[in-house]
C-alpha cells in the first residue's frame, strides 16, 4: 500500500491492481460503468472512495473542500491532480491518446459467486489451477466478445462450476454484472501476467476468434508431437506446466536458429 500525506493526515492507497481490496474493486467497477465519466473523473471518484472522502464544496475558483473522517482539506485543483497520479497504473493509453482501464489483476476476489440458489466455485489466483484446455477456451471466448453478447457467460462457465463439478452456462448468466466484470478483469490481468512471464509463447498471438482457436490447436499438436493419443494429455495438463514446456521449446528453437545463422 502507498501512504500519502494530505495536510498532516496520512491515508493508505492501493499502489497497484493487486493491492485493491474486493470492496474497492467493486466500487471501481461501479464507477467505471458510468460511461459519461472521463478517466480523470474515474480517478477522482475512486480516490475519494479509498480515503473515505467526498467533495463538499468550493472555497473559491480552483479550490475544493474534501471532507474525510480525519479532517476537511482545502486543495487547489493542481494539488488534487497531483494526488490523482497515484492511480496512473489503472489506465493505459491508446495510439490516439485515449485513456482506458487496463486491468493487471491476478487476485481472484470472487473465488465463490452466487447464481440464484447455487454457489459456483472459480479458479485460484493467476489461474494457477486450471488446465491448458480450459485456457484455450478462455482465449477463444474472449476473442468473440465484440461480436457475441453471451461470450462473457461462456468464458465464465469455462472456469466456474458447482461444488459437484457441474458446469452450465445458464448458471453463469445469473451471476451479477459486477461479479462478471470482476471475473473478466481478473482473467485479463492474469493474461497480461502470463504474457510477461512467457513472452515467447504469447508473441504474435492473433485476436480473431478462428485464428485463436486454430493457433491453439497447432500448439496442442506440437506439444503432443503429432501423436493423437497424447493430445488429451496435453489438454488435461495444468496450464503452467504446458506454458513452461512451450516457453522452453520456443527458447531452444530460437537459440538453434541463432546458432544456424552464425555458421
Amino acid at each position: 500500500m502507498k501512504r500519502i500525506t494530505i495536510q498532516g493526515c496520512i491515508y493508505e492507497i492501493p499502489s497497484n491492481w493487486n493491492e485493491i481490496s474486493k470492496e474497492q474493486l467493486v466500487a471501481l467497477i461501479r464507477i467505471s460503468r458510468k460511461t459519461s465519466l472521463t478517466h480523470v473523473e474515474i480517478r477522482l471518484k475512486f480516490f475519494l472512495h479509498c480515503i473515505r472522502g467526498c467533495v463538499v464544496g468550493n472555497v473559491c475558483s480552483g479550490m475544493f473542500l474534501i471532507r474525510t473522517k480525519q479532517a476537511t482539506h482545502a486543495l487547489f485543483a493542481d494539488e488534487l491532480a497531483a494526488l490523482l497520479t497515484v492511480f496512473d497504473y489503472l489506465f493505459d493509453v491508446s495510439d490516439d491518446g485515449t485513456h482506458y482501464l487496463s486491468p493487471k489483476l491476478i487476485v481472484n476476489h470472487f473465488p465463490k459467486v452466487r447464481s440464484r440458489f447455487r454457489t459456483l466455485y472459480g479458479p485460484d489466483d493467476a489461474l494457477d489451477n486450471i488446465t491448458y484446455d480450459q485456457f484455450v477456451w478462455l482465449q477463444t471466448w474472449q476473442s468473440r466478445m465484440n461480436d457475441d453478447d453471451e461470450a462473457i457467460d461462456q468464458l465464465i462457465n469455462v472456469i466456474y462450476k458447482t461444488k459437484s463439478g457441474k458446469q452450465n452456462v445458464c448458471n453463469a448468466r445469473r451471476i451479477s454484472n459486477v461479479a462478471k466484470t470482476a471475473i473478466l478483469w481478473y482473467y485479463l490481468g492474469t493474461l497480461h501476467f502470463l504474457s510477461c512471464r512467457f513472452p515467447h509463447v504469447f508473441s504474435g498471438c492473433g485476436s480473431d476468434a478462428d485464428n485463436v482457436f486454430d493457433n491453439q490447436q497447432r500448439i496442442i499438436d506440437c506439444l503432443a508431437e503429432g501423436d493423437v493419443t497424447k493430445k488429451m494429455q496435453v489438454r488435461d495438463s495444468l496450464l503452467y506446466d504446458a506454458l513452461y514446456s512451450m516457453e522452453m521449446a520456443a527458447v531452444r528453437a530460437e537459440e538453434m536458429e541463432k546458432s544456424y545463422k552464425q555458421q
